[in-house]
């Protein structure tokens, strides 16, 4: 999936309390997660220098939106996102 809705103000409701770093870790990790359309791995060092990013900003975000599972890290949104992109 190389496209997804954005929505700037629910975006913005949820988020307004993040860092620069962390709001920049979520966007990414959301990118990562909607162009795999796969959780995102369970391995934080890998992930973060894949992002380019601190690992322990990687950790807040995930930890705060994201739903560890033993496939990896989860989105709810963005899983219901892609299955309605797949219909």
């Amino acid at each position: 999936m190389h496209y997804y809705q954005f929505n700037i103000g629910d975006y913005i409701k949820n988020t307004l309390h993040l860092s620069l770093m962390e709001d920049l870790a979520y966007r990414r990790l959301l990118d990562l997660y909607y162009d795999s359309e796969q959780p995102i791995p369970n391995d934080i060092p890998r992930l973060a220098r894949r992002l380019r990013l601190e690992p322990q900003v990687v950790q807040i975000v995930l930890d705060e939106f994201f739903t560890l599972t033993d496939e990896g890290y989860k989105n709810h949104r963005a899983d219901l996102e892609i299955a309605s992109y797949h219909k």
